[in-house]
C-alpha cells in the first residue's frame, strides 16, 4: 500500500494514493467504526447471543435459557450490543424484549460464518465431525412427497421459517414426531448447519421406522441470500 502525508490541507501522494487533510480526517472515523464492529464480536459469548436474536426476538431469560449464559452475563453483553447499534429493545408488560437492529445483522453473522470456514482449518474440520452421520436428501433418493419439519423452539418458527416447513419442535421430540403419520417421509432442518438439533431429530425417526433426512439450509442463510421465508403460522 503507498504510504501518504498531509500537512495543511494540501495533497500530498506516494504512488496512487491521494487524500486531503479533511478526507484523512473522515478516513480515520471510518476506520475506528469499523474497529467498533470488530470489538463488538471479539467475544465468543456475545456472538452466540447475536446468533440466537438472529433467530427471534427474545428477553433476557429466554436468552440465557438458548444460549446457557448466565442471566447477568447476558445482561451485560446486552448492553454493550445495544450501545452500539447491534440489537434494540421494546417494553412488553414487566419484560424488555430484545432483537437485531436488522437483517444486516443477520447478513454480518452469516458472513462471518462462511468467512471462518474458508480461513480456520479447525472450522472446516468441526463441520466435517458434524456431517459424518448426517443423511442428505440430495445423496439419497428423496420422495417428493416428503414432509418438511422445523425442529427449532416454536417462538424461531414464527419468527421466520423456510416455506413449506411445518413445527415440530425438538423439545419433546418424542412426543412431538407423534403428530407425523407413520410411513411419512420427513426432511428436518434446524438453525443452521452448525446445529445438531436436526441431526438428533433425524435420528430419532429412522429409529423409529421413519424415512428421514437432514437439510443444512437455514432461515438466517435464506435471509442473507435474499430467498424467501415464511412469518408467522403460515406454511
Amino acid at each position: 500500500m503507498a504510504d501518504y502525508v498531509v500537512v495543511n490541507a494540501s495533497v500530498l501522494f506516494s504512488g496512487t494514493l491521494l487524500c486531503t487533510e479533511g478526507a484523512a480526517v473522515e478516513r480515520v472515523r471510518i476506520y475506528e467504526c469499523l474497529a467498533r464492529i470488530g470489538k463488538l464480536v471479539e467475544s465468543p459469548e456475545r456472538i452466540r447471543i447475536v446468533d440466537a436474536l438472529c433467530q427471534a426476538e427474545r428477553s433476557v431469560e429466554a436468552l440465557s435459557e438458548a444460549t446457557g449464559l448466565p442471566v447477568r452475563t447476558v445482561s451485560h453483553h446486552l448492553q454493550k450490543l445495544k450501545r452500539d447499534s447491534f440489537v434494540v429493545s421494546r417494553k412488553d408488560g414487566r419484560f424488555v424484549i430484545y432483537s437485531v437492529a436488522g437483517k444486516e445483522i443477520v447478513n454480518f453473522l452469516e458472513q462471518m460464518k462462511q468467512l471462518s470456514e474458508s480461513i480456520f482449518p479447525e472450522m472446516a474440520v468441526s463441520l466435517s465431525r458434524l456431517r459424518k452421520n448426517r443423511h442428505f436428501p440430495e445423496g439419497e433418493s428423496t420422495p417428493a412427497n416428503a414432509l418438511l419439519i422445523d425442529v427449532r423452539p416454536e417462538e424461531e418458527y414464527l419468527e421466520a421459517h423456510i416455506p413449506g416447513a411445518v413445527s415440530v419442535p425438538f423439545e419433546n421430540f418424542r412426543e412431538n414426531m407423534k403428530a407425523i403419520p407413520e410411513g411419512t417421509p420427513v426432511i428436518a432442518y434446524c438453525r443452521d448447519r452448525f446445529c445438531d438439533i436436526a441431526d438428533r431429530a433425524v435420528t430419532m425417526l429412522r429409529d423409529r421406522g421413519y424415512s428421514a433426512w437432514r437439510l443444512e439450509d437455514s432461515v438466517s442463510a435464506r435471509v442473507a441470500d435474499a430467498e424467501p421465508v415464511v412469518r408467522g403460522e403460515e406454511n
